[in-house]
C-alpha cells in the first residue's frame, strides 16, 4: 500500500489524492457479510454467485464504500475527517482483485471543506466504482 503524502498547505483544484490499493479475499468478503448481517448469498456462496452469472463471490457495495472511506481518511490524515461519501458501483469486484482507489480535489468549498472526485479500478483497468466525498479539515 502506498503511503499518502502530507496534505499541502494550499489545496489546489485537480490535485491528486494519491492511491490506496486493496485486495479483498474470500474470508474478508465472508466476514464483512457476517458483521453487516448481509445475507445475500452471492457474497459467501460461489455456487449461488455463479448461478447468478458471476465468476466468484462478489465484493459487497458497502465494502467498496469502506475502502473509499479509508482512502479519504488516509488522505485527510490527522488534519480532518470525512464528512460525506457517495459512490456507485459500476462493475462487480471479486476476491483477489487488486482494487486501486484514486481521486482528485474537485474544489474547496470554503476555508475548510474539500470536495473530491473518487474512482476505484481493478487490475485490468475496469472501473469498479465512481464517487465523491467531502473532507472537513481542522483549522
Amino acid at each position: 500500500m502506498e503511503k499518502i503524502k502530507d496534505i499541502p498547505e494550499q489545496i489546489e483544484n485537480g490535485a491528486p489524492l494519491g492511491t490506496l490499493v486493496k485486495s479483498p479475499d474470500v474470508k474478508q468478503i465472508f466476514m464483512f457479510s457476517a458483521i453487516t448481517w448481509n445475507r445475500h448469498a452471492i457474497h459467501y456462496s460461489r455456487e449461488i454467485a455463479r448461478s447468478e452469472g458471476h465468476s466468484d463471490v462478489v465484493v459487497q457495495r458497502a465494502l467498496i464504500g469502506n475502502f473509499l472511506a479509508q482512502f479519504l481518511e488516509q488522505w485527510a490524515q490527522e488534519r480532518g475527517e470525512v464528512e460525506r461519501l457517495e459512490w456507485k458501483v459500476i462493475h462487480s469486484a471479486m476476491p483477489g482483485d487488486e482494487l486501486t482507489c484514486t481521486g482528485a480535489v474537485k474544489q474547496t468549498t470554503d476555508c475548510c471543506r474539500v470536495e473530491c472526485d473518487l474512482q476505484m479500478v481493478n487490475q485490468t483497468g475496469d472501473v469498479i466504482a465512481k464517487g465523491s466525498g467531502t473532507v472537513r479539515l481542522d483549522q
